[in-house]
């Protein structure tokens, strides 16, 4: 049996170096037309939070549609299913932390 491997991060090294030159994508200037990902890790009330910022995000833009997910836990990502919805549904999203 080999000897297991144990990689660990240090927090005081610094930045990471970059592996590519990929830049952020830039913010849009009118959310009309577009599909929102609503992401809520199911804590708290942050279902709830992320409606209520739907609500406000449509007075401004009535064009909006929203997608809703709910994660299974705060720690793992969507499931399969819904990070699909996510990735060719939708135009940009919110993820919503409850605690």
């Amino acid at each position: 049996m080999s000897d297991p491997k144990l990689i660990a991060l240090d927090p005081t090294s610094g930045p990471l170096e970059r592996s590519d030159d990929r830049a952020l994508p830039g913010r849009p200037q009118s959310l009309a037309g577009s599909v929102l990902g609503l992401v809520a890790n199911g804590l708290g009330e942050s279902k709830l939070f992320l409606d209520a910022v739907y609500e406000e995000l449509i007075r401004e833009e009535e064009a909006i549609a929203a997608v809703r997910v709910l994660k299974p836990s705060v720690s793992v990502a969507p499931e399969p299913a819904d990070w699909a919805r996510l990735t060719s549904e939708t135009t940009l999203a919110i993820a919503g932390f409850g605690g």
